[in-house]
């Protein structure tokens, strides 16, 4: 029997920092690389990229102009694909339509992003109108799909996200110093809510002593807002923006972290929550969206928007940390990226059956 044929569009996603999206491809195609069952696998880029695939045959187009919707389409066509897979809700124009479309939603963050995005609104909605599955990597993600688009419920799986867990895993801390330390991870925009979490610093600072807190991740749209909020409040000391690290670093920091303050306005999943369980972090996350979803009864839940109800979770979690690792370790392993695989190559499979 000859194999489904399956083309992954990885436009401008494998030649980037290690972001979420990145992350995502990147270990699904890792499993893929495993299953070598009844799939051969294509992976289309529009940069050279260095194939470190057994079972992954790896393709550079031209990054010629309109690459996804001319480019694309000859080459799905030439190859004679099966099914399209695409990591991000983005799909050409025009497809055979004997070919399968299958798109992943992380999240809707493009409400946050402001106005002038009329363009990038349409190519979401056509792709999730015409992709045959949309994966939703949470229930909070499904049902934001459903309220945004008139598609039915049936065409949306849901299939979690994982972590890494060769990086992030359960070490006693490597204590550098004594201060209690505090961990804010993302890319610095206003849905992320760093400039309003900073405000709780002396709060916490004058219950426990010494208090550090790291912000790691790119410069967004409230960098500056959130340096001159850290200079307002004189906590040039107590607060250290490092920018975008590794993920090897990342788990280094992890190692010497006691509590991730993940206290966002809204997100599609929530892969650093995952990440802090495994490595034996407390968490004080959101008590919404797919924060709360992710979190379980592994992590304090706290209103985004009040500021004495993040300091009382913050303090909550100091003095239940212990409880909270526990609890969080257990959490963890419900995730892997080897399920995560195999339950998207079986959606693939009663596609194309």
């Amino acid at each position: 029997m000859s194999k489904y044929k399956i083309g992954i569009i990885a436009k401008d996603i494998l030649n980037q920092e290690d972001t979420g999206i990145e992350n995502y491809t990147e270990n699904l195609l890792k499993e893929f690389d495993k299953a070598n069952g009844n799939f051969e696998f294509i992976v289309y880029v529009n940069h050279p990229l260095k194939n470190i695939y057994k079972n992954i045959r790896i393709v550079s187009l031209k990054n010629e102009r309109f690459w996804l919707h001319r480019s694309i389409p000859r080459r799905i066509k030439n190859d004679n694909i099966d099914l399209v897979f695409s990591p991000i809700p983005s799909l050409p124009l025009i497809l055979n339509k004997d070919v399968k479309k299958v798109i992943t939603v992380h999240d809707l963050s493009f409400k946050y992003m402001g106005k002038n995005l009329n363009s990038t609104k349409f190519f979401i909605k056509n792709a999730i109108h015409n992709a045959n599955k949309v994966i939703a990597v949470s229930k909070f993600t499904k049902n934001e799909i459903l309220k945004n688009y008139n598609i039915s419920k049936n065409k949306i799986e849901v299939i979690y996200e994982a972590y890494d867990k060769k990086l992030y895993y359960h070490t006693p801390k490597k204590r550098k110093n004594k201060s209690l330390n505090m961990l804010c991870l993302g890319t610095i925009n206003k849905r992320k809510n760093f400039t309003h979490i900073v405000k709780v610093v002396p709060i916490i600072k004058d219950k426990f002593g010494e208090t550090k807190l790291r912000i790691v991740g790119k410069k967004g749209d409230d960098y500056e807002n959130l340096m001159k909020t850290i200079t307002d409040f004189g906590l040039e000391k107590d607060v250290l923006v490092t920018g975008y690290v590794s993920n090897t670093r990342l788990a280094d920091i992890f190692a010497n972290t006691d509590v991730l303050l993940y206290i966002s306005k809204e997100e599609g999943f929530g892969l650093p929550i995952l990440e802090a369980f495994a490595s034996g972090v407390a968490v004080v996350t959101s008590d919404n969206s797919a924060m709360k979803e992710i979190a379980e009864n592994a992590a304090i839940l706290v209103n985004p928007n009040d500021l004495m109800d993040m300091a009382d979770g913050i303090i909550e979690s100091i003095k239940r940390k212990n409880d909270l690792i526990k609890l969080g370790l257990l959490e963890a392993e419900k995730y892997s990226w080897e399920k995560s695989a195999k339950e998207t190559l079986h959606l693939f499979n009663k596609l194309l059956s």
